[in-house]
């Protein structure tokens, strides 16, 4: 049986990249191999894996797109705005929940959102 394990990205600055992740989504940081290789835990044993580019590995945006669930996706845009980073989307309403769309420091787009059932007695 095959199980998903780990998604990876290609990354032009590591440290960046790095801070990005474990700072603005606030994911937990599973290796820190520094400058070779980072990833990031997101449970049930899957990982999100940092890679520096290379010669045979280069930044790809556009060819994925992440999607991570948070508690409020208007409060999740208003502090990655403070942040400084790109949103690509403001929150909207879909059938499902809230959704906004911003992208990592390489351009690799990353849907937020949060479901119905989640805050949504705050909007």
């Amino acid at each position: 049986m095959t199980a998903f394990a780990m998604a990876m990205l290609v990354c032009s600055d590591l440290a960046r990249s790095r801070a990005f992740y474990r700072d603005v989504l606030s994911l937990r940081v599973g290796t820190d191999a520094f400058p070779d290789w980072v990833d990031f835990e997101l449970g049930d044993g899957q990982r999100l894996g940092l890679h520096p580019d290379s010669e045979t590995l280069v930044v790809r945006p556009g060819s994925l797109q992440l999607g991570f669930n948070v508690d409020n996706v208007d409060a999740f845009i208003t502090d990655a705005r403070t942040a400084g980073v790109r949103i690509l989307q403001d929150p909207y309403d879909q059938a499902f929940g809230r959704v906004a769309v911003i992208t990592d420091p390489d351009g690799y787009v990353i849907q937020v959102f949060s479901p119905k059932h989640a805050g949504a007695a705050g909007r």
